[in-house]
């Protein structure tokens, strides 16, 4: 039987037939723990040739790198107890691993189980946790390798735990007392001088010095801790050191509560504050903050199957990003598969609103989200850094040894959502956005289209109550009319409820008003129109030229009804050339107003075009004057072009339509 280790340099574990460890391999080679480590970092998935050449020789392979990482594959397969673990696929290669064969899944599980234990105080069992977690370590995981392996926010992450292992065993070993206090001392006391600005360190060697007589001591360190806390910070010790000192000057030698201070899930007071919400005994319960998922729900079975395996795979935290159009249901998708996956995550689930295109708000800033994330979390305001960066630390250490899921709903750049992200492995983060966010790394995305025909008339049935509406043509109407698109039924459906004497025929007739549409897609606060003007208002009011070009060209689009529009003809209508006309485009595909069917030809959803329209007749009063002829100019080039041969269809005009 074969184990791996990446607690310390990349070794190989031999057992003598599932007994005890017996046998340690090392890896001698550089290049072959290079290969080993890549290769665990994603064991059961794919690692291209060309990411395994970067790891082996520092991002600038050789000529001859890949015949050399043929042989280095070779020595690997030559090591392993079974050469087929390590397999050789098209684009690259699989190393397979079992239950239990790689120490960083031992180490997690021995983790998880000691932060429950140390919930439930239970210290005995806390102990074991810990001690059989901390067996495993053999070093800093990665040391010594290239950083093109990668996996720096994996050792992080581990270098957190092992943090919060020692400090939750310190805990445990005080509040069991005995000959064990003496040994404590000397321990925490390196630790404190190695961690000078981590307070836990701090309090229990205090605890310990002071239970094992040595007041005076114990008091120099609170002084120490104060002195360096607020002549850097300019803040005061939190309430764990408050308590511990106030033990100390009382001289109340006993168990001491030690299960007070150690109280990982306690909110610490601030300055003057008073008496701190988390008092002992009540410790601040896991968040549960995913509202209610939008009922009825249909359709989005493949995607929702897809998302849910994405968020639960084994390996570093997983991201996922669900984008599109407004009211095509991101947000409806995000819940949904939330409440299903609540119970893989007993550490919580966080639901934060970035504001990202609400109607009337602003977005958050990084700033105001980390410390909306850091307060549902338990962290008192004045303990959350006025600065981003230690803000986010702050939330991923939180975050390291928990297994919690975050839902970011709404947000607007992939800047927004970078410090947000949680570096523990136990964690999944589902955001929601307009914007594919490519510029996010690791994440998967889920891009959604509009429902089908016939997911549109179930969902319109069900939300409306009217079961009658099933194959009707005023149903199938409704259904065209609204494009698909789950906000625009919702709407329908929320008026054909409200109003039983309101037929789904004359419904329909009002829809077919292209001038009106929208007007009749607004009901209580559900409205289509007002979910694009956000992003509209936004490009309109930007201070960014290809911004305010998007807002232009998407008025251009609104003159012209086609079914889909290219770069020359809507450079022409707009008069801003074809490299701004491209750059106007390309954000309009952000922000989900256009989509690009095949390159080059831009395609807007049928409400999209009517809202397009009606931005088109508010804006002609002004614009008429400057857009005016270079409307004439464009048609009158398609003209041209019917007349003397093809090419017409590159912006959507076919030969001898109405507009040509």
């Amino acid at each position: 039987m074969m184990r791996f280790g990446l607690l310390g340099p990349p070794v190989l574990f031999r057992d003598d037939r599932g007994g005890p460890r017996s046998e340690a391999t090392p890896v001698v080679s550089a290049k072959s723990r290079a290969l080993l480590a890549a290769l665990l970092l994603d064991a059961g998935r794919v690692v291209s040739a060309e990411a395994l050449e970067d790891a082996l020789w520092s991002g600038a392979p050789p000529v001859s790198a890949r015949a050399s990482l043929h042989n280095h594959i070779a020595r690997l397969r030559r090591l392993l107890d079974d050469p087929r673990r390590l397999r050789t696929v098209p684009s690259g290669y699989v190393l397979r691993l079992d239950e239990g064969e790689l120490d960083v899944h031992v180490f997690d599980g021995h983790v998880t189980a000691a932060r429950a234990a140390h919930t439930d105080q239970a210290w005995e069992r806390v102990v074991h946790e810990c001690a059989a977690a901390l067996g495993l370590w053999r070093g800093a995981p990665l040391a010594g390798l290239p950083p093109e392996v990668g996996g720096y926010a994996f050792a992080q992450r581990l270098g957190e735990a092992r943090l919060s292992l020692l400090e939750w065993r310190y805990d445990a070993e005080l509040a069991l007392g005995g000959p064990r206090l003496h040994e404590l001392v000397p321990e925490l006391a390196a630790l404190a001088g190695e961690y000078p600005l981590r307070e836990v360190y701090h309090r229990q060697l205090m605890l310990a010095l002071h239970r094992t007589g040595r007041q005076a001591e114990a008091l120099a360190v609170h002084w120490d801790l104060r002195t360096r806390l607020v002549g850097r910070l300019g803040i005061e010790p939190g309430a764990g050191v408050r308590e511990a000192h106030v033990e100390v000057l009382r001289g109340a030698v006993g168990d001491g509560g030690a299960g007070e201070p150690g109280d990982r899930g306690r909110v610490p007071a601030c300055p003057a504050a008073g008496v701190s919400p988390g008092e002992p005994g009540g410790p601040v319960p896991p968040p549960a903050q995913l509202p209610p998922s939008p009922a009825p729900f249909v359709g989005r079975g493949a995607v929702r199957d897809s998302l849910r395996h994405a968020l639960t795979a084994p390996g570093p935290h997983p991201v996922a990003v669900i984008s599109g159009m407004a009211g095509v249901g991101k947000s409806a998708l995000a819940l949904r598969v939330a409440h299903h996956l609540a119970e893989r995550f007993p550490d919580g689930q966080l639901h934060l609103d970035l504001h990202g295109a609400a109607p009337g708000r602003t977005p958050l800033t990084p700033a105001q989200a980390l410390t909306a994330l850091l307060r549902d979390l338990g962290i008192e305001p004045c303990r959350i850094p006025e600065q981003p960066d230690a803000a986010a630390a702050l939330l991923r250490s939180l975050l390291a040894p928990a297994r919690t899921l975050l839902v970011l709903d709404d947000a607007a750049s992939a800047a927004q959502v970078r410090p947000l992200l949680p570096g523990g492995a136990g964690c999944a983060v589902i955001v929601t956005s307009r914007s594919p966010l490519t510029a996010l790394d690791g994440a998967t995305r889920f891009p959604l289209a509009p429902l089908s025909e016939e997911e549109s008339a179930e969902l319109l049935r069900g939300a409306s109550g009217r079961d009658g509406l099933d194959g009707t043509d005023a149903a199938r109407l409704l259904v065209g009319l609204a494009g698909g698109l789950p906000l625009a039924l919702r709407v329908l459906a929320a008026r054909l409820a409200a109003r039983r004497s309101l037929t789904p025929e004359t419904l329909a007739g009002q829809l077919a008003t292209a001038e009106s549409r929208l007007r009749h897609l607004e009901y209580d606060d559900l409205s289509v129109r007002r979910s694009l003007e956000v992003s509209y208002d936004a490009l309109a009011a930007s201070e960014r030229e290809a911004d305010r070009d998007a807002a232009r060209t998407l008025r251009g689009i609104g003159t012209l009804d086609l079914p889909a529009y290219g770069v020359p003809l809507l450079a022409r209508l707009t008069g801003i050339g074809e490299p701004r006309t491209e750059a106007a485009l390309d954000r309009l595909l952000d922000v989900a107003l256009l989509e690009e069917t095949t390159y080059g030809r831009y395609v807007p959803h049928v409400l999209v075009r009517d809202f397009a329209r009606e931005r088109a007749r508010e804006r002609n009063a002004v614009d008429t004057a400057g857009t005016a002829p270079h409307w004439y100019a464009a048609v009158a080039e398609q003209v041209l072009a019917a007349a003397v041969g093809p090419g017409l269809d590159q912006d959507g005009i076919p030969p001898g339509s109405a507009a040509a």
